[in-house]
């Protein structure tokens, strides 16, 4: 035993060179979550904690290093079903910590199992589960680990871009039918190196960004959130098996700065952003006007380039306090959604005077001028898809809605 407690000091003292912090992050890997969707429904979900009073997330608990730490995962199996592994998606790290279960190792209920690595330069990095990946990743088995500078500043990375906040968006999507038990519940051969689980065809219904959607996206943790000239980072990752357009308000001025944990060498000033699976990009915002208007995220189907949803995240850009009561209810409604060729739009006694419609690709379909009424009723002839609708006063965007054409 002495040996052994000797060995193992040895090993961490090897491990811990001068100058740097260990860290320490626990995963507890659940089998048996529960996620309530922001209909009511209630799906099952694979995922992790850190305690065994939580429930698992979607997104996993986001984990945190600065540059140069030397960082131990241990990750405790309690699923009572298939193994789970860590997979450091986009780190810099050895076979052995990498998380893929043949070329490294599994973690079987009631086993712990240690990744050992220094993290490597600053920027935005995946975690998930790589055991039949592609279904325990749609079960909930991610998360995000961010790398920050050596102090620990607020600075994208050393002699980066300095910020006053940083917001992350996880983007993903849920098709319910993966997380029946006759998908989840799948066997699994561990003389096998590739496992063959029977799937239905992918067609998700919830489109999430950090683990909510639709009326949730008002809740002031995920809304944008700063004031004129504020510079903020926005950690923008795609965890889903869509790609995301995402489309910023042009007054918010944002320049993609990095891809993958890299900065790009030339820094590109755009209002759209396209994020494939997988990918994780930096976009710096420094709005020059007080702004109440959204994020527009599109989920685009890679097969046919056509947009399956869209969310909307809303930015309030302002000087003044008061703004989560601005969040907390919307000052127009659009019902019944979906519906045929007829909605109406409740507008709470507030003012304004056109009401713009754009398809799912971003072009202008339909303009109409309000009528002063309280309940507008809008009747249009488009095609059956997902439409934006913009209420605008003197120009300015009062409110974004989303349409369902059936």
């Amino acid at each position: 035993m002495t040996r052994r407690i000797v060995l193992f000091f040895f090993l961490m003292s090897s491990f811990v060179s001068v100058g740097q912090q260990m860290v320490n992050h626990q995963l507890i890997a659940r089998n048996l979550g529960e996620k309530e969707m922001h209909d009511g429904i209630v799906l099952r979900t694979f995922g992790f904690a850190q305690s065994f009073s939580e429930q698992p997330s979607i997104p996993g608990p986001t984990l945190y290093a600065n540059e140069g730490d030397s960082v131990v995962l241990d990750l405790f199996n309690v699923s009572q079903g298939a193994p789970h592994t860590i997979h450091l998606h986009g780190l810099d790290v050895n076979q052995e910590n990498d998380g893929v279960p043949h070329l490294s190792f599994e973690v079987h209920h009631m086993e712990h199992g240690y990744y050992y690595f220094v993290a490597p330069h600053p920027g935005t990095y995946f975690y998930h589960c790589h055991v039949v990946s592609t279904i325990h990743v749609q079960a909930g088995m991610y998360g995000v680990f961010i790398v920050k500078p050596a102090d620990g500043s607020n600075i994208t990375w050393d002699g980066g871009y300095p910020y006053s906040q940083d917001k992350l968006y996880t983007m993903s999507e849920i098709d319910p039918l993966w997380h029946e038990d006759s998908v989840m519940e799948h066997d699994h051969d561990t003389t096998q190196t590739i496992h063959e689980v029977s799937i239905p065809e992918y067609h998700p219904s919830y489109f999430l960004v950090n683990g909510q959607s639709e009326q949730q996206l008002l809740e002031p943790d995920i809304a944008l959130q700063t004031a004129k000239e504020e510079v903020s980072f926005l950690r923008m990752a795609n965890i889903g098996y869509l790609a995301n357009r995402v489309t910023f308000p042009e007054e918010l001025n944002a320049k993609i700065i990095s891809t993958d944990g890299r900065p790009i060498v030339n820094p590109e000033i755009s209002d759209t952003l396209w994020i494939s699976p997988g990918e994780r990009y930096g976009v710096l915002i420094e709005p020059i006007v007080d702004l109440i208007d959204s994020i527009e995220i599109s989920y685009v189907n890679m097969n046919t380039l056509t947009s399956e949803d869209i969310q909307y995240v809303p930015v309030l850009v302002s000087g003044t306090n008061g703004l989560n009561e601005v969040l907390i209810k919307r000052p127009f409604e659009l019902y019944p959604n979906p519906s045929a060729d007829q909605f109406y739009i409740k507008s709470f006694g507030q003012a304004y005077d056109c009401i713009k419609i754009y398809d799912a690709m971003g072009r202008l379909v339909h303009i109409e001028n309000h009528d002063n009424t309280e309940k507008k009723s809008i009747n249009i002839n488009l095609a059956e898809g997902i439409y934006k609708v913009e209420i605008l006063l003197s120009q300015c965007v009062l409110d974004t809605l989303k349409w369902i054409k059936r």
